[in-house]
């Protein structure tokens, strides 16, 4: 009997122990000296529970799914919404908070805190010099805040509720997309104000204020919307905007096919899988990559999700890499490398999520990350980022805004 119990006894111990190494993910966070980070994980966590945080994944493949809580001892915040670089430091909003906190990167200690004094939602930010940034936010207004001392220095009421919301600086102005106003909200920097408020006007439903901006090589700025062409097909739309001008230089139109579709290939770009925020653009800001669902058979007219990319020069498109198996890409990022992550929500049901590495061969691995996973920031960028700053201080802001 004895023999018995203690059998039983090691048999739990042992599947305890896998059970808590696969949910410990990582142990102790590394010294910087012994292990550097390759990437951030945004996790946004289940809404008003407290449960957002961050994952680090270091160039060894430790991945730590908690760090800020397990450097600082106390839950990151509620709802984690964007990462931002800016002057060595990250700034991580937390719209369910009200708050922003600035991290230390080796560490992941808190050295600071934003904290709204009004009611807000903090999403997305975009430094405009040295130590001032503008915050976009879904309680119809900007902030602006001091990334120095942590303070907030204004609030901008806008004249919608919903407002602006994907910031990005370019040169002295600030553009937002602005569902409300039907394109893209562009701000001198010397005049954030909705009396200030321009807008270049786009096909934009909705749901594309979340969608990413990105800066190519030819300093022309894209953005990606939806609507129905001149033949009455549904449609995204990349547009090419001129930031000096601040107009639509061109359109790229992208069907969503469906079964048959006389124009279905495998291959082929089709209806659904699509979000605004899943894109990224490569580290020479030459490809743009972005994420719809790819036909794997046409006849029976079945698709899986995939990342296509787009030339900023010719203006093609095509698939650029399959991600088998993947139900609920909730974010997307493509490293300055050329490698594509998806961070997978899986049932969306306030389980933890994976951080999926899909390679050129059709392979994949796969981390274990916090509750939610919604945005990568790799910190090779970081290299971009000082550089451009050097070379250009009045638009060192872009790779800080990825």
């Amino acid at each position: 009997m004895m023999k018995k119990l203690l059998f039983l006894w090691l048999f739990f111990a042992v599947l305890f122990a896998a059970c808590t190494d696969d949910d410990d993910n990582g142990g102790e966070i590394p010294m910087p000296e012994v292990n550097k980070v390759k990437m951030i994980v945004v996790n946004e966590g289940l809404f008003n529970t407290g449960t957002a945080d961050i994952s680090v994944v270091y160039e060894d493949g430790t991945t730590i799914w908690n760090a800020f809580e397990r450097a600082n001892g106390v839950p990151m915040g509620d709802v984690a919404q964007s990462i931002t670089y800016i002057n060595g430091k990250y700034f991580v909003a937390l719209n369910g908070s009200g708050k922003i906190e600035v991290v230390e990167p080796e560490t992941f200690k808190s050295i600071g805190t934003i904290l709204y004094t009004q009611k807000g939602k903090p999403r997305f930010m975009a430094p405009i010099n040295d130590t001032v940034a503008i915050v976009s936010d879904i309680q119809g207004q900007l902030v602006r805040v001091n990334t120095s001392d942590y303070s907030v220095i204004e609030y901008i009421p806008l004249a919608t509720n919903w407002g602006v919301e994907k910031i990005v600086k370019i040169g002295d102005k600030l553009f937002g997309a602005n569902p409300a106003g039907k394109g893209i909200a562009v701000f001198d920097i010397d005049n954030i104000s909705e009396a200030g408020k321009r807008i270049i006007p786009v096909l934009v439903k909705d749901n594309a204020k979340t969608s990413k901006m990105h800066l190519d090589k030819n300093n022309k700025l894209w953005v990606l919307t939806t609507g129905t062409n001149t033949q009455k097909e549904s449609c995204v739309f990349w547009n090419c905007i001129d930031p000096d001008t601040e107009e639509v230089l061109d359109v790229v139109e992208i069907p969503f096919l469906k079964k048959g579709d006389p124009n279905l290939k495998i291959d082929s770009p089709m209806a659904g899988g699509f979000l605004y925020y899943r894109s990224d653009i490569s580290g020479d800001k030459s490809t743009i990559y972005f994420s719809m669902n790819a036909c794997t058979d046409v006849e029976n007219g079945t698709y899986q999700l995939a990342v296509f990319e787009l030339n900023v020069d010719t203006k093609a498109y095509k698939l650029y890499r399959k991600t088998l198996g993947v139900t609920n890409m909730y974010g997307m990022g493509v490293s300055p490398d050329g490698e594509v992550y998806v961070c997978d929500a899986i049932d969306y049901a306030a389980q933890r999520g994976y951080l999926r590495h899909f390679y050129a061969n059709g392979s994949e691995t796969a981390v274990k990350v916090g509750v939610y996973p919604r945005m990568i920031w790799f910190t090779e960028k970081i290299k971009f980022y000082k550089k451009e700053r050097k070379d250009n201080a009045k638009d060192f802001c872009y790779y800080s805004c990825l």
